[in-house]
């Protein structure tokens, strides 16, 4: 198939480059537009979509030093980065820190870069609520996967239905106590097999408080454990016009620069930011011929060749415009 990306190094005239252009083919650019920064590792959540459960233990687990943080951030607010987000496969509200974090990001950022975090609101007390308030978070996301306790108890493990549910209601009231517009709260989640039977109980409790609902469709993350869950409910295929490799740089606690956010395992480490910078291995040729393998579809044994999503786009339901106004004039 034809692949949305091109690498320009590999364009040897302009006529090429050109054709490359008429095909709507974008080059990948020379710092990623968008990061992710896993400050602290770790997920206190089992969730059934994911492959967490399966590799505790297995791997080492720390927390980024706030020094080599800081020197991430100030490579890349020097370009124009559209989003930068301080999690990466673990919970990011368990860093007490995070707060702290964002706020060095936004004292930085220019206004076209925006920030987010996707949480599980286990640790979204009144006083971490505020805090990120505080911080200039752009978007919060919150994963919160069904409405009745059972279907949520099922999907997300250990966590507890009851008090998520008061922590993300009560942020809730936050926001509107402080007529705080940021962080943009919605609430996501996965479309398996365990929620499709109350989308729409799902849709009215959480646009009834103002709140869209982004619904996602399931990847098997690369991952057996997961895949062989059957929490598909359409067939799954293989995500083979991916623009992760082209866009996005995963960075774990340590500094190493993983392929993707599913690489849980970290089986393809691109280099470590600490000792190089991120700029540097993002052009590092083992990061260039991954991608020229990818775009000529040589996968075979990599990470890409098993990662597979259900057959459907994502989609969302947000709250009709009279409501949102409603909410408005109460607060």
């Amino acid at each position: 198939m034809a692949h949305r990306y091109y690498i320009s190094r590999d364009c040897n005239s302009v006529f090429q480059t050109l054709g490359r252009r008429l095909r709507r083919q974008r080059p990948v650019p020379d710092f990623p537009r968008i990061l992710q920064i896993q400050t602290q590792s770790g997920c206190n959540a089992r969730c059934q979509f994911c492959p967490n459960e399966s590799i505790q233990g297995k791997l080492s687990m720390g927390q980024m030093d706030e020094d080599l943080f800081r020197r991430i951030i100030d490579e890349a607010v020097k370009h124009p980065v559209e989003r930068i987000s301080p999690y990466l496969m673990n919970e990011p509200l368990a860093d007490p820190r995070l707060p702290d974090l964002i706020r060095y990001i936004s004292d930085r950022k220019s206004d076209k870069t925006r920030t987010k975090i996707n949480t599980n609101a286990s640790y979204l007390d009144e006083e971490m609520g505020m805090r990120l308030i505080d911080s200039g978070l752009d978007r919060l996301h919150v994963s919160f996967h069904g409405i009745r306790r059972e279907t949520y108890e099922t999907s997300m493990g250990n966590l507890s239905w009851e008090e998520n549910l008061a922590n993300v209601n009560r942020f809730i009231e936050l926001k509107q106590r402080c007529k705080a517009k940021t962080p943009k709260l919605k609430v996501t989640m996965v479309h398996t097999s365990t929620i499709d039977r109350e989308l729409d109980e799902i849709r009215e409790y959480w646009n009834s408080r103002g709140v869209t609902v982004n619904i996602h469709a399931l990847e098997n993350r690369s991952h057996k454990s997961v895949q062989g869950r059957k929490l598909n409910i359409l067939p799954m295929s293989a995500l083979d016009d991916c623009d992760r490799l082209m866009q996005q740089a995963y960075i774990l606690w340590n500094g190493d620069c993983v392929l993707c956010c599913v690489d849980w395992e970290r089986t393809t480490v691109m280099g470590n930011v600490g000792a190089e910078g991120l700029g540097k291995v993002w052009q590092d040729e083992a990061y260039l011929q991954y991608r020229r393998n990818y775009l000529a579809g040589n996968v075979k044994g990599t990470l890409c060749a098993g990662c597979q999503v259900q057959n459907e786009v994502d989609f969302s339901y947000k709250p009709k415009k009279s409501l949102m106004r409603k909410l408005v004039l109460n607060r």
